[in-house]
């Protein structure tokens, strides 16, 4: 056999025994997590959403306890989705029937004959809205909470701001207000990182970026990519705990290996944010909604560089809440709460979010 041979079969041999090693973690993974109470509920659906074969996740203790749906953020980066709920909810599906959706042209719902031209912020919220009718019919009940991530948080207020009736309480964690109010605070954050450093290097790749508007979304993520180096986007975790969260996508039960692969290479992302750029970079909410008939919850990260939390400040003492409003900072966070201070984002979401409700819904009871 020829050294070529040689090399051929070792390298075949290592990919199949990575395989096989990630088919048996997958399988533990799902036998760890598995829901063993009776009237418990975990399933992988596909639902049809604005015409369009859409994926589902639901996972809840208790089938009878209240529907918590959760946007991941980007558009079109379901970091926190389907694909990572078996590891982080395993608290709140004690309280919760809690839903993941992988949005049009993200995670499990990406494909290549999708129209481009259906990919807009209000087909989005369309979308939500369809699936939230969807899971009022299939859990008998009138209302739902709706928890939003970054990119999914002007789904998210857009829902809450336009079907009221429809939601117990909005939850907006790292919430996107103004792209190019925020935008302007980020890079001014990178001028004076880049400053203290002493590094002319530093400094003049900081630069090189410009100050936004940005034309396309190349400039936008270099920038992202400079904060994640300054700790803007994770504040309180590595580098390595943002890998092994994107691992994700290659080692979650509900992903095939293609899906996985995928995802991880952001091909959903980049397919979406160069189909909306530019409706995403000219998002301003302060325009749109001044006030909001749920009651309102924003989890911030006090170091969140990525969506500043200044301006959600802003925001929220200009917004009427007629029904109540609450901002948390997450002392200890940036971009990521409810990874970086996990304990303190359950913690509020049940014992503040869920039992304000509770409080206030005649004849809604926690199962």
């Amino acid at each position: 056999m020829s050294v070529l041979l040689l090399i051929a079969a070792f390298i075949a041999g290592f990919f199949l025994f990575l395989y096989v090693g990630l088919l048996l973690y997958k399988r533990r993974l799902k036998s760890s997590t598995k829901i063993e109470t009776s009237n418990g509920i975990s399933s992988l659906e596909e639902i049809r959403l604005g015409n369009l074969n859409q994926w589902i996740f639901i996972r809840g203790a208790n089938r009878n306890n209240p529907v918590l749906l959760f946007l991941h953020g980007g558009p079109g980066a379901p970091l926190f989705g389907i694909s990572s709920s078996r590891k982080y909810d395993a608290e709140l599906i004690k309280h919760f029937t809690v839903v993941h959706w992988d949005q049009r042209g993200a995670g499990k719902s990406f494909n290549n004959d999708i129209p481009v031209e259906s990919m807009t912020l209000n087909r989005l919220v369309e979308d939500c809205n369809e699936l939230i009718d969807h899971l009022r019919g299939r859990f008998h009940t009138q209302k739902i909470f709706v928890v939003a991530h970054s990119g999914g948080t002007v789904i998210g207020i857009k829902v809450a701001h336009k079907y009221p009736d429809k939601i117990h309480a909005y939850v907006g964690v790292a919430q996107v207000i103004n792209e190019h109010e925020q935008q302007k605070v980020s890079y001014d954050f990178l001028l004076n990182q880049a400053a203290k450093s002493g590094s002319a290097a530093k400094q003049k790749s900081v630069e090189a970026i410009g100050p936004p508007p940005y034309d396309s979304p190349d400039e936008f993520l270099k920038m992202a990519g400079h904060i994640t180096k300054y700790g803007g986007f994770m504040h309180s975790k590595s580098m390595k705990d943002l890998i092994v969260l994107a691992l994700n996508f290659l080692t979650s039960p509900e992903y095939s290996l293609s899906e996985g692969i995928r995802t991880f290479r952001n091909k959903g992302f980049d397919f979406t944010i160069n189909a909306m750029w530019e409706e995403l970079k000219k998002i301003n909410l302060t325009e749109k909604i001044r006030s909001v008939e749920v009651p309102v919850y924003f989890f911030e990260g006090r170091y969140d560089m990525t969506t500043p939390t200044v301006i959600v400040e802003n925001f929220y003492d200009n917004l009427n809440a007629e029904k109540g409003k609450k901002l948390f900072v997450f002392e200890h966070s940036g971009h990521m709460p409810m990874m970086e201070e996990k304990e303190r984002y359950e913690e509020l979401l049940i014992n503040v979010v869920l039992r304000e409700s509770l409080d206030s819904t005649p004849g809604l009871q926690e199962s």
